[in-house]
């Protein structure tokens, strides 16, 4: 009868207090997923205004730019794309090929070893020629203008699709012409802009690096292109070197 007659004690109302301190947890353990998975599918030209607008701000800027999305890419800092260099070319080749770039007939792209600039092959060449089109000279010149007067090497890129040349023309294979519409690009640029040729390079890959397979006309349409890699020859090392790669060209 005694433990019937002891005291109960009762429990207060409501949750227990260790309540607040759970649910104060989980509500950050949210919040921290949620922006994992923002960061995971960024907007690729927001990312880029972003990029620039702290290079404007904090003057130096040590970030990559990348067209695709940063995620599950090499963030890490390494030659060419630990320059502003790097940068500032992607910038102002942006900026010189807008309308080309909106209207899909060239593509610039920040690779892990260089700034790829990729145009499409009907832009450039007549089927089957080597001869630049007039319109192909326009964006030639605006690209040579922005690394004319940088250290950086060129190497200028044909490629085609696996469709064999016919015979009785004035290249015997893909290989040939993918490699002399490479070498009329910088024949050009070095009488243009007066390149030195140990600063550019030609080659020609024919059929061998396509973009997309061979089976559709679209495909073999993407894989018909030339493209320009534009390197660092030397990375600058002090922030001098650094100003002056930054300084706006007079």
């Amino acid at each position: 009868m005694a433990d019937d007659d002891a005291p109960k004690q009762e429990c207060p109302a409501g949750a227990p207090l260790w309540m607040c301190t759970f649910s104060d947890l989980m509500s950050l353990l949210l919040c921290f997923f949620v922006l994992l998975l923002s960061f995971s599918t960024m907007d690729a030209q927001k990312y880029k205004q972003v990029a620039g607008s702290m290079k404007d701000a904090f003057g130096i800027q040590r970030d990559n730019r990348f067209t695709g999305s940063p995620s599950g890419e090499i963030m890490d800092s390494t030659a060419f794309l630990s320059t502003p260099l790097a940068v500032k070319i992607q910038q102002d080749i942006n900026d010189e090929v807008a309308l080309e770039r909106k209207a899909g007939k060239v593509e610039v792209e920040l690779t892990h070893d260089g700034l790829l600039i990729r145009m499409k092959d009907a832009v450039a060449f007549e089927a089957g020629k080597a001869s630049l089109r007039d319109e192909a000279i326009a964006i030639i010149n605006k690209i040579g203008k922005v690394v004319a007067g940088l250290d950086v090497k060129i190497t200028v890129s044909g490629h085609t699709d696996n469709i064999p040349i016919k015979g009785g023309g004035a290249f015997s294979s893909n290989w040939s012409l993918s490699t002399a519409r490479a070498v009329s690009v910088v024949e050009y640029w070095a009488e243009k802009f007066q390149i030195p040729t140990s600063r550019m390079s030609a080659v020609g890959f024919a059929d061998g690096l396509p973009l997309r397979p061979n089976d559709t006309p679209e495909g073999r349409a993407a894989n018909r292109r030339v493209e320009f890699k534009i390197q660092a020859n030397q990375q600058a090392n002090t922030i001098e070197e650094l100003s002056k790669m930054l300084a706006p060209q007079k």
